[in-house]
């Protein structure tokens, strides 16, 4: 078909929209969405919304996937002012008709055969997201529009509704019948709009026999949801989108915008950023690509529990995030030491902490280089030496007196002048935290990995990765273009208001040097216990959430607005799959690892 061509006085052009996540949206925002939708028909008052699966194989290196993506298209009168779904002129690349095969099978210059599923009967009520759920089985689904003149429509309704009311049959469909076109009536009369519909269904396969089972399937679907299909004989007619055109003959079917509500076609689960890394398939079979530095703000956060694949994920997530930019810098904190076996394939140095290592970390330089300010130092403090609150301001102001004084901190903790204070800080003076803060610290000259396996006190993991930290994002990441700090098994870190502070402080001030921050954790529900932990999980623009138990999936349901089915879905989730909030998309997902990256990237370690 011509971009522009006319039938009846009407020149048609075709517009390319935008698809939406809507199947995971909370319902206000679905509302959102609907109403917009509405203001689409009313905008244009007939055209052709149509939605179309393309099948294709990705490459990702060496490996080929088979995905499909779904496009929404807008054939509207020449001119129309369309504002809703970010339109763009494009027409949809559809193969034309080389002949008719059978009154109801086409045979396509593409080789492929179709055929074309009118829906002839529907019932009372239908749920949302209807179409959607055939996405996968269907290569294209039509629906045709056009308003109905007011004087008509309210002549029509009016009709209607007495001649059902009147009805000498007035069983239970019967009665629900007259009670739904007493509603439309009521909103028709309101000054709803009412247009006259069809919806169909073009199914595609290689060969005329599978294509009678593909038919089979679609019918069997559509049965269940109380929807008749069948093959009219007027095959290429219905292909070439001709019915809002006047020239078949077809049954009608009268709806309002709030009836055509459940017939939203244009919902997506896609994800292609430019540039972006490929980590698996949406629920529409879709690659997802994703660039975290396209997003409002840098920070990622992966949940799931022991075996949903958060772990493979982060790393296959590393891996390629380098494949696409060479150039890019890591810095991990790694506590259990499971990403320092595999550095090598992340492009990164991996450095083994031990406890009674000398590690140059201390808090009075790294204050004095600006790695850390005196109230995050005071507050790193006060946790891991359990100073009271009482004596937090002590802590503060000899910091602020005397640090100038001091050469290093042990020298700093051992004259504090306040006895009480003192008491708490000798643990600072003595092995093994005084080696912490004694010798010199590691060499950045690139990316590395700090794994503290080998650390076994869970206050000195918190010391070190606080401290390390600060004194890796100063040294080296405030000097990349781009870079990637993550911390692993973050859930350790979240009983330490301080320290998810400092985590949080760090992001923030690393948007202006494209610093993002990456937390992989097993539980949602220790991250909302803690006002810092809690803002991380809402204000994190993108965040991939995988199975969860009960506690995790309440947390997600409640931070992100979930529905007891999506809740539910993270609770069975298979491995790899789960939910993905990217920006303003949010789809769902299923990771894939290639064979050689499971081989590298598996947990179990022999």
């Amino acid at each position: 078909m011509p971009d522009n061509y006319k039938s009846k006085r009407v020149t048609w052009s075709w517009l390319r929209l935008e698809g939406v996540s809507f199947t995971i949206l909370p319902f206000e925002d679905r509302d959102s969405v609907l109403r917009d939708y509405a203001g689409l028909l009313a905008s244009i008052k007939r055209g052709v919304l149509l939605a179309r699966r393309v099948d294709y194989e990705y490459k990702y290196s060496d490996y080929s996937f088979s995905v499909s993506d779904t496009a929404f298209y807008l054939r509207a009168p020449a001119g129309s002012q369309v504002v809703f779904f970010n339109p763009r002129p494009e027409e949809p690349a559809r193969p034309r008709v080389k002949r008719l095969v059978n009154p109801a099978t086409l045979e396509l210059e593409d080789g492929s055969y179709a055929r074309v599923l009118v829906a002839y009967g529907f019932p009372a009520g239908l749920p949302e997201g209807l179409l959607y759920t055939l996405y996968t089985e269907v290569s294209e689904a039509a629906l045709v529009f056009r308003e109905v003149d007011k004087v008509k429509a309210v002549r029509m309704v009016e009709t209607a509704r007495r001649r059902r009311i009147t009805s000498s049959s007035q069983g239970v469909t019967e009665a629900h019948e007259a009670g739904a076109l007493e509603e439309l009536a009521s909103r028709v009369l309101s000054g709803s709009s009412l247009f006259e519909f069809y919806l169909y269904f073009i199914i595609k396969d290689k060969e005329p026999k599978s294509l009678n089972t593909r038919a089979n399937t679609v019918k069997s679907l559509l049965k269940g949801y109380g929807v008749d299909v069948d093959a009219p004989p007027i095959q290429r007619e219905l292909y070439n989108l001709e019915t809002c055109l006047g020239v078949m003959c077809i049954e009608k079917h009268y709806a309002d915008s709030e009836s055509l509500k459940p017939l939203f076609p244009l919902i997506s689960e896609e994800l292609h950023d430019p540039n972006g890394v490929f980590l698996g398939v949406s629920g529409t079979g879709s690659p997802v690509l994703l660039d975290v530095w396209s997003k409002p703000n840098l920070n990622f956060v992966i949940v799931g529990v022991t075996g949903s694949g958060k772990s493979m994920t982060a790393k296959v997530y590393l891996k390629r995030l380098r494949e696409v930019d060479d150039k890019i810098l890591y810095v991990g904190v790694d506590p259990e030491s499971e990403y320092t076996r595999v550095a090598g394939l992340l492009g990164a140095q991996a450095v083994e902490i031990h406890e009674n290592q000398r590690l140059g970390l201390d808090p009075i330089k790294l204050m004095r280089s600006g790695a850390l300010e005196i109230g995050q130092v005071a507050d790193i403090i006060s946790e891991v030496y359990g100073v009271p609150e009482n004596l937090h301001g002590v802590l503060r102001r000899e910091l602020f007196m005397n640090s100038d004084f001091a050469d290093s901190f042990v020298e700093f903790a051992s004259s504090v002048k306040d006895p009480e204070l003192s008491k708490y800080l000798q643990g600072a003076t003595v092995p093994p935290d005084s080696l912490v803060y004694e010798g010199e610290p590691p060499p950045l000259a690139g990316s590395v990995i700090f794994g503290l396996k080998n650390v076994r006190s869970k206050r000195l993991k918190i010391l070190i990765s606080a401290l390390i930290s600060s004194h890796s994002y100063n040294t080296l990441l405030t000097k990349a273009r781009r870079s990637v700090f993550f911390v692993d098994e973050a859930w350790l870190f979240m009983e330490t208001p301080s320290i998810v502070s400092l985590f949080e402080n760090l992001a923030r001030r690393g948007r202006k040097h494209g610093a993002a921050f990456l937390y992989i954790t097993q539980r949602a529900e220790d991250l909302a216990r803690t006002p810092q932990g809690r803002t991380i999980l809402e204000q994190s623009a993108t965040v991939l959430l995988l199975r969860q138990e009960p506690e995790g999936r309440d947390a997600c349901k409640e931070i992100y607005k979930l529905s007891d089915s999506e809740a539910e879905y993270l609770v069975n989730a298979p491995v790899g799959s789960g939910i993905l909030k990217a920006g303003r998309k949010r789809i769902t997902i299923q990771v894939l690892p290639t064979e050689g990256e499971l081989k590298a990237f598996s947990t179990t370690v022999s």
